[in-house]
């Protein structure tokens, strides 16, 4: 091992290293802060991303109603007279 004054040199070495390191994280931390800003700048002028191009797929449309002249009253259809058809014996 060595002496005293190699231990507490060594120390000081480390401390040292450790304040730079330090130093060098708050610096980062402050440019983290300012990009941060900025991007929020730039996304409330131009909004949240959009994609490029349109969709990828586009979904048809359909009808899920009956067609309109089809429509008959109750009446009606209950006068409608439609043909009997025998069955065959099984």
């Amino acid at each position: 091992m060595g002496s005293l004054q190699d231990l507490q040199k060594l120390l000081r070495m480390k401390d040292d290293q450790i304040r730079e390191l330090q130093l060098e994280i708050e610096h980062k931390n402050g440019l983290i802060q300012e990009l941060r800003s900025q991007l929020d700048k730039y996304q409330s002028v131009f909004g949240p991303k959009s994609p490029k191009f349109g969709p990828r797929k586009q979904r048809a449309q359909g009808i899920s109603a009956e067609p309109q002249q089809a429509q008959r009253t109750v009446s009606e259809l209950t006068r409608q007279k439609f043909r009997k058809y025998s069955k065959s014996p099984r």
